[in-house]
């Protein structure tokens, strides 16, 4: 069964409210079950896409911050130009962007959304 079709039965009880006080006692074992699994499956997924940028290097982030240079060249090339001029690095003002894209600087309510 797909994922969305397991975890519908889970929703409205933690929809509403704190999820710390979800009353799960009416789940069936089943649907206990595949929502552990489904849950342990997108935590491996969100795990792997951030695993590059917590290793040596972090690759993933200097991937990001050359994806953001092509990107401000590409709509705004003036800016970027700008930018290099002055010798302003893309890595010394989007680190912290890109951080709050990995959810460090933000608070967890303002995430799910």
């Amino acid at each position: 069964t797909p994922i969305t079709n397991r975890t519908t039965h889970i929703f409205p009880f933690i929809s509403e409210g704190n999820v710390e006080r979800a009353d799960i006692s009416q789940l069936t074992d089943e649907t206990l079950a595949n929502t552990e699994a489904d849950t342990y499956w997108c935590l491996t997924k969100l795990l792997d896409n951030l695993h590059d940028n917590y290793t040596f290097a972090q690759p993933g982030i200097q991937m990001k911050v050359h994806d953001l240079k092509r990107l401000v060249n590409r709509m705004d090339s003036d800016l970027d130009s700008h930018l290099e001029r002055n010798v302003v690095e893309y890595l010394q003002f989007s680190f912290r962007w890109m951080n709050n894209l990995l959810m460090r600087e933000m608070p967890l309510r303002c995430i799910i959304r």
